[in-house]
């Protein structure tokens, strides 16, 4: 039983932050109310540009890097480390624009050095998982 515990607990340490971010819920449920109809499209179109982001969309990256710093209309849970991350994979991705390392920069330079590190090696595994290769871009934090 020790041996399990502790098993269990390295387990819990040892997570990568593409698993701890997957785990965790990002879209919020609607209030009802004036509002909820305009929420749950945002919530829809999130998931959506989540679902293209991993197959390589840079317009669906852009969404969903925007919607995880601004919250897209309280649709979303604002997560910077996340929206960091995001902006390091559009810079890898081959279509960023000026704008993309402009935003790259506004959203990534506030963050801790702590924050930093988790969103490049998030970056790094989505940059893996969806091009299939390792990140060739340098961050601009």
């Amino acid at each position: 039983m020790l041996k399990f515990l502790l098993t269990l607990s390295l387990g819990v340490f040892f997570v990568s932050p593409l698993q701890a971010g997957e785990l965790t819920p990002i879209t919020k449920s609607c209030p009802p109310g004036e509002k909820q109809k305009h929420c749950e499209r945002w919530v829809k179109d999130f998931n959506t540009a989540m679902e293209l982001a991993h197959k390589g969309d840079h317009g669906a990256q852009v969404t969903v890097a925007f919607c995880l710093s601004t919250g897209c209309h309280g649709a979303v849970a604002i997560d910077r480390v996340a929206s960091c991350s995001w902006h390091l994979v559009i810079a890898n991705s081959g279509a960023a624009t000026v704008l993309d390392g402009s935003n790259l920069r506004n959203t990534c330079r506030p963050m801790t050095a702590a924050e930093k590190d988790e969103a490049r090696a998030l970056s790094s595994d989505l940059v893996r998982k969806i091009y299939k290769r390792s990140m060739i871009t340098t961050d601009q934090m």
